[in-house]
């Protein structure tokens, strides 16, 4: 039997590298990035570009003299010192396409981890031009360089097969690369400075002619530009880059890294991708004077959350914070565990800067913060040059991520959901990506999970990937706590002091506007009020209440009203959201189907015993037998049934009427109707406690529906997984005093790691560790802080937690009736 070798046609093995290669300025990062893996100390990327002279004739029919790109004399240099190569590296690893020498060899021989791994780079000298030249000393064999020269058009021909397509290769004895420089470049002093800072003793320099692009003068500032963030923010002491263009010597040099230390927060991760998952994180926040903070804001400190790390004031003094955490921790038990394993070491830096000194329009108040000054035109220039969160593989960048800002994060889409400022409330404070500047560390050595897409433009998108950027998203979390911790208590302090200067304003606007139209009358010729109770001859009602205060009188209680409709409104709305997360997964029009769902199959069921005996199908096996079938139909259709007529029941007006509510009959009836629904889920609920008149509270059954009914649904969510042999839910209710007192618990897995430390921030908004595999939020993080919210308008109500582990135990006091 003959063996027949495979053969890959010239034209195709061209066409595979260059779809590597979009564009030109992807071909030009690629060959600097070459040079990084030679172990060179400097990369110098020169553009000689040449033009002709040629007359044109204008509209007007004069004779134009104009300037066109000559690109057949044009050149572009790329020169560094790096380790250069033999005859037989040119011969048996440049010359061969997809070679594997990077893929099983990562570091470089000085230590460097190789950026580039399928040995097709050479093909980004094709998409720059048609001919290409190369000089290169090794610095294994100083004595004799080779010269090499490739004229890329002989892939393109007519059948041409690989193997068949020859460069020239020779010995140069004596090369010397820095008097082919000097005496390349001796008209730019520029030029010849930077290579005399360095040796040349050993190194490459390529030349690329007859190129393919005009390159205009935007093109070369575009590409300047994103080398300035090629490498990451910080100071790169073993490579430096410079970009030179011939026709515009004064326009480029060195190019300079996004380095900056005018910054508000700055945050740095490091994941260890050890056993235990360690991650450390180093807060340093440089958004306030901290002299000011100790001096006139003291007293922030007394707030019962500023008392302990990382808010106290020695905290506030240490840069950075240490914070020592783990993936566990991070992460709730719902993320899939293998994932977590794939993700690898990394690290992680970014930078919070706000655009002007008044944050936002709520709390951009600098009497209430204490910020420090800053130069807002600058910030807004770096930030719109640099800003965005990017990722770095062994320093070099990936594009596009944070490319102009793109948000491949999703911060924006996340802060619109809760576009509150961070003095407001606590919990729900998000960042907007238009404030933050990011760098992600990943290396080919440690984030194998992590490959290029095909055309070395993103990420391959995976399980791995996805999960990853939830973990940035959970590290970018710690920041937005530690800063809303912060500004929500300089608030608080700020309306505590102001509060009775509020009150005076208020008061001098009220006054002011009075006097306003008092006047306007007074020049318009109109009796002013005074004027006419003068005429009356009384200026007060029998009961001594002037028509002013009459008019406040009316004012409040039209505004009492408007609040009572507005805060029934609230109630509706309260009932919607918590509806809305037990029942999402049903469609608006199926209500409309409710009263037809069991009477449907009984129907069905009639109909088929008319035309088939029962008895006659007793043989097929059960799930072949469309009476058995239909009939699980049906149990499917009584529970549907009963999941509508509660979510539809829950919102009757009369549960939106303030009344007399026992609770004993409320949780009896609270179980009757969540008894299906917890028996399929193989659990219990018992209730522990009397029907006696004196466990009354008067109250709004619906805000008792949305407190009970999101308990037991995060409840049932944390029973999920759990092997016990008995799931249970337990309510208990009994009068202390004056309070009714209701424990609410479960033997559930109890709270996530994350919460362990500071267990009341799961009232927060928008706080859930309800997670998917990937570690993507799937918890609204609305529920608990409902149940709070509503607790908190009760006269003397509070909620607390009392037990958060092997189950929740919640405890929740009311004000019983006074007249009970």
């Amino acid at each position: 039997m003959a063996k027949v070798p495979f053969k890959v046609s010239a034209r195709t093995a061209k066409l595979i590298g260059l779809e590597n290669f979009s564009n030109a300025e992807g071909a030009i990062i690629e060959l600097i990035k070459n040079t990084y893996d030679a172990d060179s100390e400097i990369c110098v990327t020169v553009f000689d570009l040449r033009y002709i002279e040629i007359e044109e004739v204008s509209e007007d029919g004069e004779t134009v003299k104009k300037l066109i790109p000559d690109l057949k004399n044009s050149s572009i240099y790329i020169i560094d010192n790096g380790v250069g190569m033999t005859k037989g590296v040119i011969s048996n690893q440049w010359m061969t396409i997809g070679t594997d020498e990077k893929l099983y060899s990562h570091t470089s021989e000085g230590g460097r981890v190789k950026t580039g791994a399928k040995g097709i780079g050479r093909f980004a000298l094709n998409r720059l031009g048609l001919s290409t030249e190369m000089h290169t000393i090794s610095k294994t064999k100083k004595e004799i360089g080779n010269y090499w020269e490739v004229n890329w058009s002989d892939f393109d021909a007519k059948g041409a097969v690989v193997s068949q397509v020859n460069a020239d290769l020779e010995d140069e004895p004596n090369l010397n690369l820095k008097s082919l420089l000097e005496e390349k470049f001796k008209d730019n002093k520029t030029i010849i400075d930077v290579i005399n800072e360095k040796s040349f003793e050993n190194g490459t320099i390529i030349k690329i002619s007859n190129l393919n692009d005009n390159w205009e003068f935007e093109q070369l500032k575009k590409l300047y530009d994103n080398l300035e963030i090629l490498l990451p923010p910080k100071e790169q002491a073993d490579f430096e880059i410079y970009f030179f263009s011939l026709p515009n010597q004064n326009e480029f040099g060195k190019v300079k890294s996004a380095y900056y230390d005018d910054f508000d927060y700055k945050i740095k991760a490091e994941y260890k991708g050890d056993e235990n998952r360690t991650l450390i994180v180093e807060i340093t926040r440089n958004e306030f004077d901290i002299d000011v903070i100790e001096n006139r804001y003291k007293e922030v400190f007394d707030f019962d959350p500023m008392k302990k790390f990382p808010y106290q004031l020695e905290d506030f003094k240490k840069r950075p914070i240490i914070i020592n955490t783990s993936l566990n921790d991070i992460f709730s038990s719902e993320v899939d565990d293998s994932l977590i394993s794939k993700i690898g070491k990394f690290g992680f830096t970014f930078y919070f800067l706000k655009n002007t000194i008044s944050d936002d329009k709520q709390d951009g108040d600098i009497k209430k913060y204490p910020y420090k000054q800053f130069n807002s035109t600058n910030r807004k220039n770096w930030l719109k040059k640099f800003g965005g969160v990017k990722i770095f593989r062994d320093d070099f960048r990936i594009r596009p991520y944070g490319e102009k800002g793109e948000d491949w994060l999703k911060l924006g889409e996340r802060q619109s959901q809760s576009p509150g400022g961070a003095g407001q409330k606590l919990g729900g404070y998000r960042i907007r990506p238009n404030q933050i500047a990011g760098t992600v560390n990943i290396s080919r050595i440690h984030n194998d999970s992590f490959q290029d897409k095909s055309g070395r433009e993103g990420i391959r998108e995976n399980d791995v990937f996805d999960l990853f950027k939830n973990l940035l998203i959970e590290i970018i979390g710690l920041f937005e706590n530690d800063r809303n911790v912060i500004m929500y208590h300089l608030s608080e302090l700020y309306k505590k002091r102001n509060k009775e200067e509020e009150e005076k304003r208020k008061a001098q606007e009220e006054a002011d506007r009075i006097n306003k139209e008092e006047e306007e009358k007074e020049q318009a010729g109109e009796p002013t009020d005074e004027e006419a109770k003068k005429d009356e001859g009384s200026d007060t009602e029998s009961g001594g209440t002037t028509e002013t205060e009459k008019s406040l009188a009316k004012g409040i209680k039209i505004l009492s009203q408007e609040i009572e409709n507005k805060d029934e409104e609230i109630r509706l709305l309260r009932t919607f959201a918590s509806t809305g997360l037990i029942i999402s997964s049903f469609a608006h029009e199926v209500k409309s189907l409710r009263s037809r769902l069991i009477p449907r199959t009984s129907f069905l069921l009639r109909e088929l015993k008319n035309h088939i005996n029962e008895k006659d199908l007793k043989s097929l096996d059960k799930d072949d037998n469309p009476f058995y079938m239909i009939k699980l139909i049906q149990e499917e259709d009584t529970k549907l049934k009963h999941w509508l007529e509660y979510s539809l029941n829950s919102i009757t007006r009369d549960k939106r009427e303030r009344k007399n509510l026992s609770f004993g009959r409320y949780f009896e009836g609270f179980k009757s109707n969540w008894q299906k629904a917890i028996e399929q889920r193989n659990a219990t609920i018992v209730l522990n406690g009397t029907n006696e008149d004196s466990y009354t509270i008067r109250a709004f059954e619906v805000d008792m529906d949305s407190i009970f009914n999101n308990l037991l649904s995060n409840s049932l969510n944390a029973l999920k997984g759990v092997k016990r042999e008995k799931k249970q839910i337990e309510i208990s209710w009994k009068r202390i005093d004056d309070k009714i007192e209701i424990l609410f618990s479960d033997n559930g897995k109890g709270l996530d790691a994350q919460y362990k430390d500071n267990p009341e921030d799961i009232f927060k908004l928008l706080e859930s560790s309800k997670t998917n595999k990937k570690g993507e939020k799937i918890g609204t993080g609305l529920g608990l802080y409902i149940v709070q919210s509503i607790v908190e308008e009760y006269n003397n109500a509070s909620i607390s937690i009392m037990k958060i582990e092997d189950g929740l135990t919640l405890k929740l006091e009311f004000q019983v009736r006074k007249d009970n």
